[in-house]
């Protein structure tokens, strides 16, 4: 079975362990694959601003 690799943010690295925590039933594995396998069948992308960004660092991350 291949391996694939995700990178996370630190925010994003502390909510997915609170949540694993919060919900012991469910590991990291079948989190990730029930959410790509959903976005595979439904593939929306919502998109919402939580704050202006300083441009450059916004710019160097699509880069």
């Amino acid at each position: 079975m291949p391996t694939r690799a995700v990178r996370f943010s630190d925010s994003e690295d502390e909510a997915i362990k609170k949540f694993i925590k919060n919900n012991p039933y469910f590991d990291f594995s079948t989190i990730a694959r029930m959410a790509i396998l959903q976005f595979i069948e439904d593939p929306k992308i919502d998109i919402v601003a939580n704050e202006k960004e300083n441009t450059k660092d916004s710019k160097e991350r699509v880069q």
